[in-house]
């Protein structure tokens, strides 16, 4: 599902912005991902510290 080595297709292209920026403006992110890892979190309870957090961040390498 989704783009794969989306990250590395973005990289030349990203720029690193102050959040203060941003205030005033509408920004849309799509969590269709989000929700269907979440899906998978009851299964986690007990097995992973934090597995609401889980997917929210881009690990980095």
């Amino acid at each position: 599902m989704g783009v794969n080595d989306l990250w590395q297709i973005l990289e030349p292209v990203k720029q690193h912005i102050d959040l203060q920026s941003l205030s005033g403006k509408t920004i849309a992110v799509d969590l269709s991902l989000w929700v269907c890892e979440a899906q998978s979190v009851k299964k986690m309870i007990g097995t992973v510290m934090k597995p609401h957090l889980r997917g929210t961040t881009k690990a980095e390498s």
